[in-house]
C-alpha cells in the first residue's frame, strides 16, 4: 500500500526512546525489573507513570509508547517474582514494600521530576490501591480500573474458587503463558477432576504443576474478606494522610465490579477531605476487558455507542491535571459518573449513596407443585403467604455440572483469552455471561426461580438490591447463590445482579457459625452487585436462587468441616426450605433510581 500524503506521520513507536530490564533494588536484596519508555531525545525531567504488573514489563508496551509521546515518562515493572524480577509471587504481600523502593528509585533517575501517578487494572488496580498505602510523598494520584481485591473477588460470600490456578499460569513464574490460560476446556476438565474425585485442593499446585503455590493455600483456607486478605490494604490512617485524587474505573459487567467499588467507599470512608473532594468514580457498562477500551459490548449484549468514551484520553487528561496543571477532564463534574442501561445515558451525583431513592420490597410465593424455570413461583409487592418450597444442594450431583461442559452462545467478547468459553457459574455470577439463561434453566431440582408480572410501564433500576431469604437448612453449611435477570417480552434475558453466600460465613468472615440444622433464619444477600437498568414495558424480573456448585468452585460437602479439607466421606445432601410466610417471610428488595439528569459526554 502507497500512502499519498508527501509527510506520512511517523509510526509512534519511532519517536520512543526504551531502556530494557532496569534493575530495582530492594531494602531484602531483591531485585526487581523495569522497562522504561521516555520522550526520544528527552531534555528535562517529567512526571512518570508506573504499573507494577504481574504479567510482564510487554504487556504494557503499548500504553509505554502512548505516554511517552504524550510527554509523560513510562515505567513497566514487573511483580516480584514475575517477568524479570527475581524472588517469589505472593499476591499481595510483598507490593507495599516494593512499591516504596519503586519511589525511591524513580525519584533517583534524572528523567523523572520527583511527580509519580500510577496506572493500570485488575490485578494492577488493586496493586495501586497498596501504592497509595505508602504513603510515599512521590505519589501525586493513582488510576486504577476494575481493581480486584482478595476475597472479594467473584464469587463473593466466601465460596473458594479454583480459577485463582487458572490466573497463576499468567501471573505466578516468569512466564505468562496466555495459550494455558486461554484454554477453558482444559481447566474445566481440570476442576471437573478436582472436584469429583476430592483431590486435596490444599496440595494441587504440586499436582498440576509440579511444585507448591504457598499462597494457593492461603486462598484456599481464606475464602472470605477475612483479616489475613484486609491487612494488606490501606489502613484508615493511610488513607487520612494521602492528598493524592484517585480516578477509579469499572463497569457493570466487570467481574471486579464489587471489589473496585469496595476500594471507592473505603476511600470515602476514611480518605482526607482532599482526596474524596478531588476523587472520581466512573461506572460505564463494561465487562472486565471493557474498562480499557469502552467496548460496546458483554458478551452478546450490545450497548449504545453512547458508552464508547476514550478511556485512555480520560486517563491522560487526569494525570495532565494532576501533575501538569492541564484542566480537569470535563466530564468528572461529581464524585460519581455512571451509564444506565436500557435507556443507554450517563448520569452523575456526588456518590453511590445518591443513586437510588430507596427500596421496594417483592415478596417471594410459591405455587403449588415443583419449581423450576417453566413452573416457578412468584415475586411481588404484598403477594399473599403461601406454603414453602424446597431444593437439594447435592454435591455428589455431576450431571448438574454437563452444563459447564458446553460452549456458550454469547462467546464473542469477554475475559477469555482464546477459544470459545464454556457455560460457568462462576462467570455468570460476574457479570461475564450477561445473556446466558444456563444456569436458570438447568436445575435439577438444586435451586428456585421465581418471575414477577410484566411490568405495565417502564421501571428504572439504580444501586444494589437485597435479598432477604427466610429458610431452613438441615445440614451444618451450605453455598447458595442468587441470579437476577430482566426477561424482555420476547423471552430474552439480561443479567442484572448476583450474590453469593457460603452459609457459614452468613454474619461475618471473622470467625465460622455453623448452620443450626432445622432452625428457621433469615439469610441477608446483602453484597449484591451494583447495577442501573431501565427495564422495559412488559419485562418481568427473574430471581434464581440455587446452589453455588460450580466446576470453578471449591466444592462444599457441607459437613460443616473446613471445605478445604473435606473428603468423599464427608459429602452429603443438604435441603433448603424456602418460607413464604409468616413474620420475616422471603422477600426481595429492589433499588428505585433517583432523578438525576442526563449528563453529556460531548467535548
Amino acid at each position: 500500500m502507497i500512502d499519498s500524503r508527501n509527510q506520512p506521520p511517523v509510526a509512534p513507536g519511532a519517536d520512543v526512546d526504551i531502556l530494557f530490564r532496569q534493575p530495582v533494588p530492594t531494602p531484602d536484596g531483591c531485585q526487581l525489573a523495569a522497562m522504561v519508555f521516555k520522550p526520544r531525545g528527552q531534555a528535562a525531567p517529567l512526571p512518570v507513570i508506573v504499573e507494577m504488573s504481574p504479567y510482564g514489563e510487554d504487556w504494557g508496551y503499548a500504553d509505554g509508547v502512548r505516554f511517552a509521546n504524550e510527554g509523560f515518562v513510562f515505567v513497566a515493572v514487573d511483580c516480584r517474582g514475575t517477568g524479570d524480577s527475581e524472588g517469589g509471587f505472593a499476591p499481595s504481600a510483598h507490593e507495599a514494600a516494593d512499591w516504596l523502593a519503586v519511589f525511591d528509585w524513580l525519584q533517583a533517575q534524572p528523567w523523572c521530576d520527583g511527580q509519580v501517578g500510577t496506572y493500570g487494572g485488575s490485578y494492577s488496580g488493586l496493586n495501586q490501591w497498596l501504592a497509595l498505602g505508602t504513603g510515599h510523598p512521590a505519589l501525586r494520584t493513582i488510576v486504577p480500573s476494575a481493581a480486584a481485591i482478595s476475597g472479594r473477588n467473584m464469587p463473593s460470600g466466601g465460596l473458594g474458587t479454583h480459577y485463582n490456578l487458572r490466573w497463576s499460569v499468567l501471573s505466578a513464574s516468569h512466564g505468562t503463558y496466555m495459550g494455558w490460560f486461554g484454554d477453558v476446556a482444559y481447566w474445566h476438565r481440570v476442576w471437573g477432576d478436582l472436584s469429583r474425585e476430592a483431590w486435596p485442593v490444599t496440595t494441587l499446585p504440586e499436582r498440576l504443576f509440579g511444585h507448591a503455590l504457598p499462597w494457593h493455600r492461603q486462598m484456599m483456607e481464606h475464602t472470605g474478606f477475612d483479616a489475613s486478605w484486609s491487612r494488606w490494604l490501606p489502613t484508615p490512617e493511610a488513607y487520612a494522610t494521602s492528598h493524592a485524587p484517585v480516578l477509579s474505573i469499572t463497569g457493570q459487567y466487570d467481574s471486579c465490579m464489587s471489589p473496585a467499588l469496595e476500594h471507592h467507599r473505603r476511600l470515602l470512608r476514611w480518605g482526607s477531605p482532599e482526596a474524596r473532594r478531588d476523587s472520581h468514580l466512573v461506572i460505564g457498562p463494561w465487562d472486565h476487558a471493557g474498562c480499557n477500551d469502552a467496548s460496546p459490548q458483554a458478551g452478546s449484549l450490545r450497548f449504545a455507542d453512547a458508552c464508547r468514551i476514550d478511556i485512555l484520553g480520560l486517563k491522560l487528561a487526569w494525570y495532565r491535571w494532576v501533575m501538569k496543571g492541564g484542566e480537569k477532564p470535563a466530564m468528572l463534574t461529581r464524585g460519581l459518573l455512571w451509564y444506565e442501561t436500557g435507556t443507554e445515558v450517563w448520569h452523575a451525583a456526588d456518590s453511590l449513596d445518591n443513586v437510588s431513592r430507596g427500596h421496594v420490597a417483592h415478596d417471594l410465593a410459591a405455587a403449588p407443585g415443583p419449581n423450576d424455570v417453566f413452573h416457578s413461583g412468584w415475586l411481588a409487592p404484598g403477594a399473599a403467604p403461601t406454603g414453602p418450597y424446597e431444593f437439594r444442594c447435592d454435591p455428589h450431583d455431576e450431571a448438574l455440572l454437563d452444563i459447564e461442559q458446553m460452549e456458550r452462545a454469547d462467546a464473542a467478547h469477554g475475559l477469555v483469552a482464546g477459544g470459545r468459553p464454556l457455560n460457568s457459574l462462576f462467570m455468570t455470577l460476574g457479570g461475564e455471561e450477561p445473556t446466558s439463561q444456563a444456569f436458570a434453566a438447568h436445575l435439577r431440582s438444586q435451586g428456585l426461580v421465581y418471575h414477577s408480572a410484566p411490568l405495565d410501564k417502564p421501571l428504572a433500576l439504580a444501586g444494589t438490591p437485597i435479598l432477604e431469604l427466610r429458610c431452613k437448612v438441615d445440614q451444618p453449611d451450605a453455598d447458595l447463590v442468587m441470579l437476577l435477570y430482566e426477561i424482555r417480552a420476547d423471552g430474552q434475558a439480561i443479567f442484572l445482579s448476583s450474590d453469593a453466600l457460603r452459609l457459614r460465613w452468613r454474619e461475618d468472615f471473622d470467625a465460622e457459625r455453623p448452620v443450626l440444622p432445622g432452625e428457621p433464619m433469615t439469610l441477608r444477600f446483602g453484597d449484591a452487585r451494583f447495577f442501573a437498568r431501565t427495564l422495559a414495558r412488559h419485562s418481568r424480573l427473574r430471581l434464581v436462587v440455587r446452589t453455588g456448585m460450580s466446576l470453578a468452585h471449591q466444592r462444599n460437602g457441607h459437613s460443616g468441616r473446613p471445605v478445604h479439607e473435606e473428603t468423599l466421606a464427608d459429602r452429603r445432601v443438604a435441603t433448603v426450605t424456602v418460607i413464604h410466610d409468616g413474620p420475616g417471610r422471603s422477600r426481595l428488595m429492589l433499588p428505585l433510581a433517583a432523578n438525576h439528569p442526563v449528563v453529556s459526554m460531548k467535548g
